[in-house]
């Protein structure tokens, strides 16, 4: 919990990632390589994971927040997400859905305990940072890949492994001028990715790391973003991660968001 979908969203990113076999630069597209890097992300049925949240700000000083994620994948190409906070005290209760399907705006709704309702994130809205983090709302929602134009700008390596480096560029600018994804060549998981604001100056930078195999799932469980422009970062470690248990539609539900279980 598309971030070309964080262009992969941070609800879907930390679910879906599949281990992908090496092609050669020459033989893809940039449209290909992302193309083929979600296509991958997308295979799981169903994902829950425990996940612990921490927020540095500008000085050092750390926040630490825990949470549940669930995410499920339909046939028809819809998605959905739920993450539900569960300590500390001020933010327990507190529950965040998606809904994303092809060709259309994500729908988003958050559950406040405090005010015993749920609120849908309007469009304007969207470029709000999404509980004080570095992520915004429009980070946690699913893109359409066609609404960018790709390049294949290089390839470098990042930690050691080769990636390919894909400049995206929006048709029509929202909330980012453009970003740049390093996606590693032997599996097609993002390495990191780099946000440009829209007077293209250098916002912010997320890494994906420490990938461990679940089910032969490539999956990433170290995710750090970290803001230039404020000093600020997010960082988010996932646990006890679970794929395919069939979860039920009924998780993915304002109902349930409110119950939070």
């Amino acid at each position: 919990m598309k971030m070309a979908r964080w262009a992969y969203p941070l609800c879907f990113m930390v679910l879906f990632c599949f281990a992908a076999s090496p092609a050669a630069a020459e033989s893809l597209t940039a449209y290909q390589i992302v193309k083929k890097s979600e296509n991958l992300m997308d295979q799981a049925k169903d994902s829950r994971n425990e996940m612990v949240m921490t927020l540095i700000d500008k000085r050092g000083n750390k926040r630490e927040r825990k949470l549940l994620s669930y995410g499920k994948n339909y046939p028809d190409g819809a998605k959905k997400a739920l993450l539900v906070f569960e300590s500390p005290a001020d933010v327990k209760g507190t529950s965040f859905l998606v809904w994303s399907n092809e060709n259309k705006d994500d729908q988003q709704w958050l559950y406040l305990p405090a005010l015993q309702r749920v609120r849908q994130v309007t469009s304007s809205s969207k470029g709000d940072s999404f509980m004080g983090t570095e992520f915004s709302f429009y980070d946690m929602g699913a893109r359409n890949l066609d609404k960018n134009t790709y390049k294949l700008i290089r390839e470098e390596a990042v930690d050691g492994q080769a990636c390919y480096v894909i400049e995206s560029i929006p048709k029509e600018v929202e909330f980012y001028g453009k970003v740049i994804t390093w996606i590693r060549k032997d599996n097609f998981v993002p390495a990191k990715m780099q946000f440009y604001d829209t007077k293209g100056a250098f916002l912010k930078e997320g890494t994906m790391g420490k990938i461990v195999t679940i089910k032969g799932i490539n999956t990433p469980t170290h995710i750090e973003m970290k803001n230039a422009q404020n000093g600020r970062a997010t960082i988010l470690d996932l646990n006890n991660i679970q794929y395919d248990t069939g979860l039920s539609d009924d998780i993915f539900t304002q109902r349930y968001m409110q119950r939070g279980k």
